[in-house]
């Protein structure tokens, strides 16, 4: 595992208390912090979290197992508009997390060896701000416990202002490889050592209901680029096909605000897949999607949307 060499000042005061009670004690004190701003609609507005009370150091704490890492936005990160793409976003906190798991030894290499993989099921992030290039972000990510056969995976990332950016929750599966079938999460859990409850969202992670009717439809084709270590498609590319299908009156003048997916099915290279999406409210500001194959109709994924005004 990793080590990190700081000095007594530079790590948070919650952290200094050798069990995970300062763990938890930090991600209550960041779910309080990211509520406590909000303006006259009741919108977060800006959340400020104390530079002293997290690490400026990448690595792992181990009183606390919350992982961090450090990124500066580059030219590649940002979307048509200069701030962070919703993709960019998704990539960091999935490298953030692969990080971690190797630490613990749980990593998606390291449980091939076992034949076992991780497999993304469900997802829920909230975006209160998209910073610029060259901007500083801090993601900080923990495991947070068990919900029946899932792993359950926190985010909490934030700029070098002490604002937030976004919060996410994110279920987990460990699949058998030659069963390609998932297995009980109890025995890696002792690996994982999770901060159980500690969520920066409240909602428990449900499943999303079916969408009946559509509105918009896109068509797109899994390309090599978009296979991920298990040969499957990442969640990344489940991402964007989810976000392209938005009419562009939306895309052009509102930032996405939420999301919440579950991924239902692979995909893999050369599928032709439909994104399909529908407006729920009169001013376009909340879609529910749909993925589907077109070769089997197999349904691969749903989400629901918010959206505000740029």
């Amino acid at each position: 595992m990793m080590t990190i060499t700081t000095s007594k000042e530079s790590v948070p005061r919650v952290l200094n208390r050798p069990n995970f009670v300062c763990g938890l004690a930090l991600v209550d004190w960041i779910w309080k912090r990211r509520h406590s701003m909000r303006d006259e609609q009741g919108d977060i507005n800006s959340v400020a979290l104390k530079s002293d009370m997290m690490p400026a150091t990448s690595g792992t704490l181990p009183t606390s197992n919350v992982w961090q890492e450090t990124y500066v936005v580059r030219s590649y990160e940002v979307d048509c508009r200069n701030r962070l793409s919703i993709y960019s976003i998704f990539n960091f906190m999935q490298e953030a997390a692969s990080k971690h798991a190797e630490a613990l030894g749980v990593s998606i290499q390291q449980l091939s060896a076992e034949n076992y993989t991780w497999l993304l099921s469900r997802l829920r992030i909230k975006i209160d701000a998209y910073p610029g290039l060259t901007d500083q972000i801090q993601v900080n990510t923990w495991p947070s416990g068990t919900q029946r056969l899932f792993a359950l995976r926190d985010f909490a990332l934030i700029d070098n202002h002490e604002r937030s950016i976004a919060s996410a929750t994110s279920a987990w599966l460990v699949i058998d490889l030659q069963k390609r079938r998932p297995v009980r999460i109890a025995p890696f859990m002792k690996r994982l050592k999770p901060l159980e409850g500690a969520h920066v969202l409240k909602d428990t992670l449900a499943k999303l209901p079916g969408m009946k009717q559509y509105t918009y439809e896109r068509a797109f084709e899994v390309r090599h680029r978009d296979l991920d270590i298990n040969q499957h498609v990442n969640n990344v590319s489940f991402v964007e096909w989810l976000v392209e299908s938005i009419p562009k009156t939306t895309l052009t003048s509102s930032l996405l605000s939420e999301m919440e997916i579950n991924f239902l099915a692979e995909a893999f290279h050369e599928d032709q897949i439909y994104a399909t999406c529908s407006p729920q409210d009169p001013d376009n500001t909340i879609f529910h999607h749909r993925l589907t194959r077109q070769q089997d109709g197999r349904e691969l994924a749903r989400a629901r949307t918010k959206w505000r005004k740029a």
